[in-house]
């Protein structure tokens, strides 16, 4: 039995079932195309991401997708919406750790993609909560429409998270 599994889960069926069932639950959704998926093979497949079309509105490239991330997370990872791809850095608590204590260290960092989800760096700029993929279909004009009024590269708007964190961000225009 621990042979079938490590079977199952490592090198058959079980390693892809994540990104199956990614697959599968964009496919099944009416008005939305899904143009590419990937992912990152290591122990298990993992940073899953997918582009898809919306019906009448746009593309949009979603990352760090799971299961999860069509009923209820924290966690959405938008790298595009429309005519719109993101990028930021910035100084602060970004998951950075002291080897020797364990206590959160202070980081330079920089990002293509924004976490919108409840508990994201970039939620607090949207007027409503985005807690799964079909939020963002079904806003997907309210967030352009946010979106649309923050700076476009190489100029840069900043703002400072609770925690001390310093973020600088921008947009570029695809299209």
């Amino acid at each position: 039995m621990p042979v079938f599994w490590i079977w199952y889960s490592f090198i058959g069926p079980g390693y892809y079932a994540e990104f199956n069932d990614i697959k599968t639950s964009f496919s099944d959704m009416e008005g939305v195309a899904l143009i590419d998926a990937w992912g990152h093979e290591d122990i298990t497949f993992e940073d899953i991401g997918a582009e898809v079309e919306v019906e009448d509105k746009g593309r949009i490239t979603f990352v760090q997708l799971s299961p999860d991330s069509f009923s209820s997370t924290s966690e959405i990872c938008l790298q595009s919406i429309g005519p719109y791809q993101f990028e930021y850095n910035g100084t602060g608590y970004a998951g950075v750790k002291n080897n020797e204590t364990g206590e959160p260290m202070i980081s330079q960092f920089l990002g293509s993609s924004i976490e919108i989800g409840e508990g994201g760096w970039f939620a607090g700029f949207f007027p409503f909560r985005i807690n799964k993929v079909q939020d963002v279909f079904k806003k997907y004009d309210e967030i352009c429409e946010v979106i649309s009024n923050w700076p476009v590269s190489p100029e840069k708007e900043y703002c400072r998270q609770g925690d001390g964190t310093e973020i600088w961000f921008s947009v570029k225009k695809i299209k």
